[in-house]
């Protein structure tokens, strides 16, 4: 696996939109222990926690969305996590609606370069100041 973090948020993006969502997907990037917060977090209650949790989450977006596709627009390190803001392209799957936003995220690393918790935000500048960046 890559040292540089940037590359690995780079290539989980990549893989993501290439339709990559598999256990492979997860065993190969993500530590077990993984923590993912997302908006979706708030349906459930909690984090997505662990293997069995990152699969629950792709299985709630498959079913509310056709599509979602990640576009990169800024990916850096800050210290140990790595911060990403991108652009969402989704369909509904019910509506069929298309659905363009932004959306930022902060990815957190154990020294062995496996993601140990992604925070997703829907608001950019929300994730900005838990980044300790500036809008």
């Amino acid at each position: 696996m890559s040292s540089d973090r940037v590359d690995i948020v780079r290539a989980l993006f990549e893989r993501w939109n290439a339709g990559d969502h598999g256990n492979e997907f997860f065993s190969e990037y993500f530590d077990p222990a993984i923590e993912l917060e997302s908006p979706l977090s708030s349906v459930v209650g909690e984090p997505y926690r662990g293997y069995a949790g990152t699969e629950r989450w792709v299985s709630d977006l498959d079913e509310q969305f056709a599509l979602w596709s990640i576009g990169t627009d800024d990916v850096r390190e800050i210290g140990n996590r790595v911060f990403a803001l991108t652009t969402i392209r989704a369909r509904g799957r019910a509506s069929d609606v298309a659905l363009q936003f932004p959306s930022a995220g902060i990815v957190e690393f154990a020294d062995d370069d496996r993601v140990t918790r992604v925070r997703i935000y829907l608001d950019v500048g929300e994730a900005l100041r838990a980044a300790g960046l500036s809008e």
